[in-house]
């Protein structure tokens, strides 16, 4: 029994892992495309940028601080999975962006309308991809993604209505900061839930199947 709750966690952590990558190379691709990124990475990329910090730096500063205010008042939304979320994909996109842009620029030189929406449909392919694997295994959501639900548990308000002033407030900031913000953010914000929902149904289906062949 402790085997097979081991083999399962530890399979679990590789997916969390797996999925906040997919996440940032998404976000990575987002960049590129330069139609813009969600309204949270956006004000992250904006701030950092206006004051010359490493975004993966800014990223786990501000993460810690949403985490540890959140933790006040909910213990229950977090675990493993959301110290890898907040502290692997600002680096990483932070990393890869600029060794990204020379070889992209190779394939496509001076980039087209339709290339731009080339890379920005692979880029939510990857984003939605990874919220969907990262989401399914329940080891923990980020700070970003559990304010809402403790908003809405508390009764303080709706979950619908915390996310979208949540959303509306880093829209703002990114405005404000001049983050990368353009109709890829209202796409991202409008289309991620549903193509999210479609992945973690999939892999429900994926789960059990695996459970039964190899009892995880």
């Amino acid at each position: 029994m402790f085997n097979k709750k081991l083999r399962s966690y530890s399979f679990r952590l590789c997916l969390s892992i797996v999925g906040t990558i997919i996440i940032a190379f998404g976000i990575v691709l987002f960049r590129l495309a330069n139609m813009g990124i969600d309204p949270a990475t956006a004000a992250d990329v904006g701030i950092s940028d206006t004051f010359h910090w490493n975004l993966g730096n800014y990223q786990l500063g501000f993460n810690a601080l949403l985490f540890l205010g959140i933790l006040f008042f909910d213990q229950t939304q977090f675990g493993v999975g959301t110290l890898i979320n907040m502290s692997l994909p600002g680096y990483i996109i932070a990393y890869f962006t600029p060794k990204f842009e020379p070889i992209v620029g190779r394939w496509f030189g001076s980039f087209s309308y339709l290339e731009n929406i080339f890379l920005f449909v692979i880029g939510m392919f990857l984003f939605s991809l990874g919220i969907g694997i990262y989401t399914s295994v329940n080891l923990g959501v980020s700070p970003y993604d559990a304010v809402a639900p403790l908003f809405n548990k508390k009764k303080w308000a709706s979950y619908r209505l915390t996310r979208s002033v949540q959303d509306l407030f880093f829209f703002v900031v990114a405005i404000i900061f001049g983050g990368p913000l353009g109709i890829g953010t209202f796409l991202i914000a409008t289309l991620t839930g549903y193509i999210v929902q479609y992945w973690r149904q999939l892999f429900k289906k994926i789960k059990h199947h695996i459970q039964k062949t190899h009892g995880f």
